[in-house]
């Protein structure tokens, strides 16, 4: 992803500084969110039903969707680092209260945590922008995501390790302890340049058009579904007799590895076809383990679970590289509109997922309808945007 500096001329080479600081945030959140699977089995346990336990997650999207536009104009008239610490603050807060395993305080955290995380992302991502220009900028923003995509990985695999071993208040408040550790380094940050004011239409405009929109949804079928799969995951493999660690380690590992391999297949092959192969095979990689999952194939699952972490993180850079390239001039305006459609396209999976599986007592359908919507997506990307 590419903020541009403000003025190239004051631009430096990669601030590694601000990385750790603002990286440091972003992967306790990425701890936090990664983790909420091993809390939805044990809501699942106490008797909360599963759409109501998922629901919560739900809830985090809806707090980045509203978060992202105002955090990206108050960076505008605000110290950009003070609004991204205040954002990683904000998630802290949300993630200690995910301790209480109350579903009412499970809402209210995972909703802290969307609004917190996008407004520490979008002003993290400029902050680190505004500092560097070319090739150190998409570095730095790439360190970034891959810290949060490392929390994520970390959380997924380890949280149902860490949960019951230490119950549900010791992984949140280690989390949060990262988290708020992150936002107050981050607040004594050096203050950068700030940008031009802009239009509230101007978040949605690119998004206007066929290839635009496509974008956007690729950015659901992308991040949104990797919300949603962490979510839902570690549920899936509890009572399995699959070694349950070591395939979300495995999924883990395809979802980080998958960003590196996104930029080697961009080279070769370009953006658009990384993004179309990648979104086609997502879609087979889903409608196959929803058929695994009905056919009670443990190897199946296994490999599904796994290949859909591949499918999740190569398409991530490259999509994101094509949206700065085509969509709007102004770099502030095109992430925030970008997580505005992927947060919101997602938005009710998580909850759908659980409500499907009340209904038929199997993720099969879930993960079909997630396969079902990757597919119609890759469909909207080949008319509009092709190979």
């Amino acid at each position: 992803m590419t903020v541009r500096a403000a003025d190239p001329s004051e631009a430096r080479s990669i601030p590694w500084g601000p990385i750790g600081a603002i990286g440091t945030g972003l992967f306790g959140l990425g701890l936090a969110v990664g983790g909420y699977g091993a809390y939805v089995s044990l809501l699942i346990e106490r008797g909360v039903a599963p759409d109501a336990a998922g629901f919560g997650m739900s809830l985090f999207l809806l707090g980045q969707l509203v978060a992202v536009v105002p955090a990206d104009r108050l960076t505008r008239t605000k110290p950009v680092e003070w609004v991204a610490a205040s954002g990683l603050a904000l998630a802290g807060v949300g993630i200690a209260l995910g301790g209480v395993l109350a579903l009412e305080v499970t809402y209210l955290s995972r909703l802290l945590l969307g609004l917190g995380q996008g407004t520490a992302f979008v002003a993290g991502m400029k902050y680190v922008g505004l500092r560097t220009s070319g090739a150190d900028t998409a570095t730095a923003q790439g360190l970034l995501g891959a810290l949060f995509t490392l929390g994520l990985a970390v959380g997924l695999a380890a949280g149902p390790v860490a949960v019951p071993a230490f119950g549900p208040v010791g992984p949140a408040t280690a989390a949060a302890g990262v988290a708020l550790v992150g936002g107050a380094v981050t607040s004594g940050l050096p203050p950068v340049g700030a940008t031009a004011r802009t239009t509230l239409r101007s978040y949605l405009e690119p998004f206007a058009s066929a290839g635009g929109l496509a974008l956007g949804l690729g950015n659901m079928a992308t991040f949104g579904f990797l919300i949603v799969a962490s979510t839902w995951y570690a549920e899936v493999l509890a009572g399995s007799p699959l070694p349950g660690t070591a395939v979300l380690v495995g999924f883990a590992l395809a979802t980080v590895l998958g960003r590196g391999i996104g930029g080697w297949l961009s080279r070769e092959y370009g953006e658009r076809a990384t993004v179309a192969g990648t979104l086609f095979g997502l879609a087979v990689v889903l409608g196959g383990l929803a058929a695994a999952i009905a056919a009670e194939s443990e190897p199946g699952i296994a490999v599904g679970l796994v290949l859909t972490g591949f499918g999740f993180g190569i398409p991530f850079g490259p999509l994101f590289s094509l949206a700065f390239s085509e969509l709007a001039d102004d770099p502030g305006v095109t992430l925030s509109g970008m997580l505005l459609v992927g947060n919101g396209g997602a938005l009710a999976y998580p909850w759908l997922v659980g409500l499907l599986l009340a209904a038929t007592e199997s993720y099969a359908a879930g993960f079909a309808a997630m396969g079902l919507t990757v597919g119609i997506i890759w469909l909207c990307w080949m008319r509009s945007i092709g190979r």
